[in-house]
């Protein structure tokens, strides 16, 4: 029966990953409105009811809170898509990366960006890595419909496409409203068309 108990309070989904849950949204919310420099672990404990020695157990500084926050709400943020093709699905993704970095929430995530710490430059590490495992089916169900070639490696893809958006969030400071989604997709793609080959009949087909 003991034993049965501890694995009771052991279970995932308890009380401790409730009061985990409660601390990075309320550290979430505040670095939404204070920054990341305003938060503190006096400020969290009152917002989310989790006493203050319970959050240092936990976590020993508050940049280290603000990262795990970060981490926890920047994976799910931008879904991936499947909309029946590769052009609509990245089209659908980029209008919901502009759609998030125009929103609070998005200016958390670019928090993470200005904590240059080891830990922090290897969770960003580990948070691009899984957000293109993320993304890979939508490229594996691309070349199942013939839009890329096999072995295409859509990290340097995704890498093109990505880097003028953050270039202009991060370096050149632009307006986001007017970057042209459709246009930047479609020269991204164009680089990984598949070469057309003349048949005997005259018509092109896929080499």
């Amino acid at each position: 029966m003991a034993r049965r108990a501890r694995q009771k309070l052991k279970r995932p989904g308890g009380r401790s990953a409730r009061v985990r849950d409660a601390v990075l949204r309320s550290t979430f919310a505040l670095i939404a409105e204070t920054g990341v420099d305003g938060v503190t672990i006096a400020d969290v404990a009152e917002r989310s009811g989790v006493h203050e020695t319970s959050i240092y157990r936990g976590w020993k500084t508050p940049k280290a809170l603000v990262l795990d926050a970060c981490m926890r709400f920047a994976g799910d943020a931008v879904p991936t898509a499947d909309t029946g093709s590769l052009r609509s699905d990245l089209v659908a993704m980029m209008r919901g990366a502009l759609a998030l970095h125009a929103s609070p929430q998005g200016q958390v995530i670019l928090a993470l960006n200005r904590l240059g710490d080891e830990k922090a430059q290897r969770a960003k590490r580990d948070f691009w890595q899984e957000r293109f495992r993320r993304w890979q089916p939508m490229f594996d169900r691309a070349v199942a419909r013939g839009e890329l070639p096999k072995g295409v490696d859509p990290v340097p893809l995704l890498e093109t496409l990505i880097a003028p958006l953050h270039f202009r969030l991060l370096v050149s400071a632009e307006s986001l409203n007017d970057w042209p989604i459709v246009e930047m997709v479609d020269r991204v793609l164009r680089g990984y068309q598949t070469p057309r080959r003349k048949t005997k009949a005259g018509r092109t087909a896929a080499r």
